[in-house]
């Protein structure tokens, strides 16, 4: 199957799709152990449940220690450098050891962080139509308060204003743009360099 054909086209994509979701479950599974969610949420049930398999044999050598799930990450990782190894297969292209490793370390981290982004932004919203207590949308404030509160220690609420989501967001896209973008820059440049 030619991967420029339609049919190839619609195969990678496919291909993508249930890889992106694999790297997704996992990278919530991440953050909802660093972040201490709860544990008897049905959301954060069905994702331990759904990834366990994935993560049993690097937990083995990897036991989880307080709130590192570094298991999920490695897995994550491993996935998506072979999702890049079998791209390189199907489309004819040599790609060196340490062009896979960079790709997949860029791309894990992108989703990483994009996801940070939008449990922020989701948490924002949720905060302006339903200020108070709502246990189905619980698990947003237990992901979201980890990661603003060294926000907000070094900007405090003014006025009854807490501006530390933007802070952190611009934060997130920082690291995306300048480090991220980087290693991806990286990755780029090894692009028919010899393996």
């Amino acid at each position: 199957m030619e991967m420029s054909s339609p049919l190839g086209q619609g195969g990678l994509f496919l291909l993508q799709f249930a890889v992106g979701l694999v790297i997704f479950a996992l990278m919530l599974r991440f953050l909802m152990r660093a972040t201490y969610a709860d544990w008897h949420h049905p959301v954060v049930t069905f994702i331990a449940k759904v990834t366990n398999p994935l993560c049993a044999p690097l937990n083995k050598i990897l036991p989880i220690k307080g709130r590192w799930d570094w298991a999920a990450i490695i897995t994550a990782t491993i996935i998506q450098a072979l999702f890049v190894l079998l791209v390189g297969f199907l489309t004819g292209r040599d790609f060196s050891p340490a062009f896979v490793s960079l790709a997949a370390i860029s791309e894990v981290l992108n989703q990483l962080l994009d996801m940070l982004f939008w449990l922020i932004i989701i948490q924002v919203i949720l905060s302006w139509v339903s200020p108070q207590y709502n246990p189905n949308t619980a698990i947003f404030i237990q992901m979201t308060q980890p990661i603003l509160e060294p926000f907000r220690r070094l900007l405090p609420p003014m006025g009854g204003f807490d501006l530390s989501p933007i802070v952190a967001i611009v934060a997130i896209k920082l690291v995306q743009i300048v480090i991220v973008g980087s290693i991806a820059s990286i990755a780029q440049s090894m692009i028919g360099m010899p393996g």
